[in-house]
């Protein structure tokens, strides 16, 4: 939605983001390859004009909703550049397109599925090309920065979920005499976590509003991702330890809350090269 709203113009308006905000259609992001994902700059799938179309190129890999989507924004390199970084376009394309092919589903951990895709001479009409040539990598990031708060938020709620658990159970388990609530090792954890947890709803918070204000927010959303899910699958694991052997059942949501964060700890970036762009933005200011 984000990416529509920020790169469409007036006929994608009317043909794919219009029907999307009335619920109408299903809509897919097609970034990752098998040998590209944090890194975009490794991107092998080529689109290349013919025409007044493009014919595109190439395997995307850990699509959500890559089956059942009505329209996947794609992303497909159109410039190649052998001195720095390739320029990439983003390309609206129908699920019904000729050379559009699902070739797999993938089972997940935390019981969603994702797909890859490959596409074989698949054309698209030019006037698909959502945005500026060479150029689908700035609306892309404001996408992703959408989405990067969209799971810190996620994480905060799971992370709510588990401190009430933990708040709710710990007076009530007794062990050698004494209940969990007693024991320093738990009122820690159960302190660290209502810590934590403040502090990831005010950085969100902060962030999302300096968006709002269209203010550069590249290296907070990479804190606020890396933290909040990090923190939010430790509080959880936590939990986890606190609710002993329950803990490791499914008659608990503990074990789903850890298997989604486990993943988002991968999704849109994993941890650690979140923590690389914050720390890489922090020492090219002092350079």
């Amino acid at each position: 939605l984000r990416m529509l709203m920020v790169a469409a113009d007036e006929r994608q308006r009317a043909a794919y983001l219009e029907p999307y905000v009335r619920g109408e259609t299903i809509s897919a992001i097609g970034i990752s390859e098998p040998g590209a994902g944090a890194d975009p700059a490794g991107m092998t799938t080529l689109a290349v004009e013919d025409g007044d179309d493009w014919i595109i190129n190439g395997r995307k890999i850990w699509i959500t909703r890559g089956a059942e989507a009505d329209f996947t924004i794609l992303m497909a390199v159109t410039d190649k550049n052998p001195n720095g970084r390739n320029g990439m376009s983003a390309f609206l394309v129908d699920r019904d397109t000729p050379g559009f092919n699902v070739l797999r589903k993938i089972p997940m951990i935390d019981g969603t599925a994702t797909y890859e895709i490959v596409l074989e001479d698949c054309r698209v009409p030019g006037w698909k090309l959502l945005g500026t040539r060479g150029q689908g990598f700035a609306p892309m990031q404001v996408r992703l920065g959408t989405r990067r708060i969209e799971m810190a938020s996620w994480a905060i709620g799971m992370a709510s979920r588990a401190l009430d658990m933990m708040v709710d159970y710990a007076p009530q388990r007794t062990t050698f005499g004494k209940p969990l609530s007693a024991r320093q090792t738990v009122q820690n954890w159960i302190s660290d976590t209502a810590t934590k947890i403040h502090a990831m709803r005010l950085m969100t918070y902060d962030c999302a509003w300096k968006i709002d204000e269209g203010r550069d927010t590249r290296s907070e959303i990479s804190m606020i991702k890396s933290f909040c899910i990090e923190s939010a699958y430790e509080i959880v694991d936590h939990a986890m330890q606190m609710f002993g052997a329950m803990g490791m059942t499914r008659e608990l949501p503990l074990y789903l809350m850890s298997n989604k964060l486990r993943t988002m700890r991968i999704y849109d970036g994993p941890s650690e090269v979140h923590n690389w762009v914050v720390a890489r933005q922090l020492l090219g200011t002092r350079e």
